[in-house]
């Protein structure tokens, strides 16, 4: 399917079971894959432009089945606009979906804090503090996409 005609065709004035919002709801608020994730960061942007990180450079990691919705979602978006019901329950399920993926890291940060690293059960001290490095990392660019506050 070319773009031109993805993006032909009339509006739809009954938004309803037709919206793909709606029919990849679960790719699109429950997976956690690459591709899943790229689709939540399109429908994401798609819902509010300054809460999504879609990279265009993503489209390229897409099998055609994952490219087929993502055409099925710009073509929707570029109709509709917001004025889909399911964009916008989708759109907000994905974002408390993240501030909850940073809510966990935040306790995750701080149970391991509470672990000398002499006492840390999964390794030595070296591997507490690698895991503390990596903990700290991910709430550093959880922070950077506003995830966590």
């Amino acid at each position: 399917m070319s773009t031109k005609i993805a993006l032909q065709g009339e509006a739809n004035d009954e938004i309803g079971s037709d919206s793909p919002f709606l029919k990849y709801r679960s790719i699109l608020v429950n997976e956690g894959y690459s591709s899943a994730r790229s689709l939540q960061d399109f429908a994401l942007s798609c819902y509010n432009g300054s809460l999504g990180q879609f990279q265009g450079s993503s489209i390229r990691n897409f099998d055609s089945n994952h490219f087929e919705i993502f055409l099925e979602l710009v073509n929707s978006y570029y109709h509709q606009g917001e004025s889909d019901p399911h964009l916008l329950t989708v759109g907000a399920a994905i974002w408390a979906n993240r501030l909850e993926r940073g809510r966990k890291l935040l306790a995750e940060i701080a149970r391991h804090r509470a672990i000398k690293p002499s006492d840390y059960e999964d390794g030595d001290e070296s591997e507490y503090r690698q895991q503390m490095d990596w903990l700290e990392r991910e709430c550093e660019m959880m922070r950077a996409k506003g995830w966590i506050d």
